[in-house]
């Protein structure tokens, strides 16, 4: 009777830790899977209309180039070297409850959308020789395209100053939790002296360990947390 009481322990334990094993726990970054942006949706190798077009299967090269990189619109080279084309869709923006308006798609949240709006070419990306684009025709469909028909308005807002100055409603940038592998987590995006939120204030293009390229896990609503009291 013991030797079968142990053995249910036994058991009992190891489907415990089984059911364990690989869970992610909200708060707990090395529990966060890191998968590295080869092995995702943002590798182009991997999307299937552009799978074996992109010279030498480079990972990098739609997105950022070592030489010749894309301007924006304001003749500025941007910092991460960007070697894909803008989006030059004028969006209609969220409007919070307290009457702030997203001012556009600036910065980071322009290059997400460069793909994520529905009509430019996700494999419109430069020449690194030239900085010429190549001509892609592939366009982004489905629910990934967020900015299709130009609508930001049922997505959360982008492009606002991160309202700091509400103590009671919103959490301070410094007590922000870690992300994947104990990296930058939810945080906030500066574009002209202000602190803004922007698409990748959650999300990193780089690392889908978490899914949907979160910075912190969705479970619990933690994301929501970073910045949200409630």
């Amino acid at each position: 009777m013991k030797a079968a009481t142990r053995l249910f322990a036994c058991v009992l334990v190891g489907m415990f830790a089984a059911s364990a094993l690989g869970q992610i726990e909200p708060g707990v970054p090395g529990s966060y899977p890191s998968v590295a942006v080869k092995e995702t949706p943002h590798n182009l190798n991997n999307y299937p209309a552009v799978t074996g077009t992109i010279p030498g299967n480079q990972v990098c090269l739609p997105c950022h180039t070592p030489h010749n990189a894309y301007p924006d619109p304001d003749g500025q080279i941007h910092q991460v070297l960007w070697n894909h084309e803008e989006t030059d869709v004028s969006f209609t923006m969220y409007t919070t409850l307290s009457g702030q308006t997203g001012s556009g798609p600036d910065g980071p949240s322009k290059m997400c959308l460069s793909c994520h709006d529905g009509v430019t070419a996700v494999d419109n990306y430069g020449n690194p020789w030239t900085g010429e684009l190549v001509g892609g025709t592939t366009v982004m469909t489905g629910p990934r395209a967020i900015g299709r028909d130009a609508n930001l308005t049922d997505d959360h807002p982008i492009g606002i100053q991160y309202p700091a100055d509400r103590p009671a409603e919103y959490r301070a940038e410094t007590s922000f939790d870690p992300g994947i592998n104990s990296g930058p987590g939810v945080r906030l995006v500066t574009i002209d002296g202000v602190k803004r939120v922007e698409c990748t204030s959650c999300h990193d293009p780089h690392n889908n360990g978490l899914g949907r390229f979160l910075r912190v896990p969705i479970q619990e609503s933690y994301i929501c947390l970073q910045c949200h009291i409630k």
